[in-house]
């Protein structure tokens, strides 16, 4: 069976990189078209230059990676590199990046990437939505040839930024309405689900001990694991639905009330989005050790 085509829109962050290195793993599954940044966890400059970074560990510098939007849509940019390092990549000590950004901006790259495809994209989003927000208000057809959006965000209880709001919806939520509503295929992974994917200190050791670069990347990442995988579940959930179950619910998203900005909320009416609302955890890990320990090919 061919690859799959993929478009990974991403603000790396420690969580982005364990998704990136897993989709770099696994090229007999995934052809990725290429990847975007966003600004998010630090800023676009930070986040492009990860992208490659990434890239150049898994050996995968054909990929093109072009950076995409520097704030949200409507609001400034709120960064948080308390969580994940002032470089976005806190612990894993990666030199500076060798290969080139591409030119084109992220938002135009995605419209003809799909445009140009024989077969429906599939798109990975690890980040804030602004970038694939953008796409499909500049050109509303590409949905047509959009296999399926999965999304990193959103809670149905508690937040992680905000009380009530996960990082990557309230970081734009006004993006995020225009994707829930697209009329894509949406699978929304909220805070429910990846609250359940913090590693153990035993899985790290071992993941290190295989010595494979990607692994060691992780490893590094989560010496002291204290964060959940949150973006690697998008990945997981491609490479295998199985693991997770889901709901088809009607989202909606809070955009007036300034205190519950960004919050998802179920509401009656017809599904928009397919919910998250249970995952494997030992599969979704074995998953991951699989795919970071593979040595490629030279």
């Amino acid at each position: 069976m061919a690859s799959r085509p993929l478009i990974i829109d991403t603000d790396p962050g420690k969580d982005d990189a364990v998704a990136l290195l897993l989709a770099l793993a696994e090229p007999d599954i995934f052809d990725i078209r290429l990847m975007s940044a966003a600004a998010g966890n630090v800023g676009l400059a930070q986040t492009a230059a990860n992208i490659i970074r990434l890239c150049e560990v898994a050996g995968r510098t054909d990929i093109p990676v072009h950076a995409g939007c520097p704030r949200p849509i409507l609001q400034s940019l709120e960064m948080v590199p308390h969580i994940h390092g002032s470089d976005g990549l806190g612990g894993a000590d990666l030199p500076p990046p060798v290969s080139p950004l591409s030119d084109m901006h992220a938002v135009p790259a995605i419209i003809e990437t799909i445009r140009r495809s024989r077969e429906p994209v599939s798109i990975a989003c690890i980040a804030p939505l602004t970038n694939l927000a953008l796409a499909l208000v500049m050109a509303p057809d590409i949905v047509d040839g959009i296999r399926e959006v999965v999304v990193m965000g959103g809670s149905f209880t508690t937040g992680n930024i905000t009380p009530y709001a996960s990082f990557n919806i309230y970081s734009d939520p006004h993006a995020a309405q225009i994707v829930f509503h697209c009329g894509a295929p949406v699978t929304m992974i909220g805070l429910e689900v990846t609250r359940q994917t913090m590693p153990t200190p035993e899985w790290c050791d071992a993941l290190r001990a295989t010595r494979t670069p990607s692994a060691t990347v992780v490893a590094d990442l989560w010496s002291d694991p204290t964060a959940y995988m949150n973006d690697a579940c998008i990945i997981a959930y491609m490479l295998d639905p199985g693991l997770f179950r889901t709901e088809r619910a009607c989202v909606e998203i809070e955009l007036t009330d300034a205190d519950q900005l960004g919050r998802t909320r179920r509401m009656s009416g017809e599904g928009n989005v397919d919910a998250a609302i249970g995952i494997n955890v030992p599969g979704f890990f074995d998953v991951l050790f699989h795919g970071l320990t593979r040595v490629q090919p030279d």
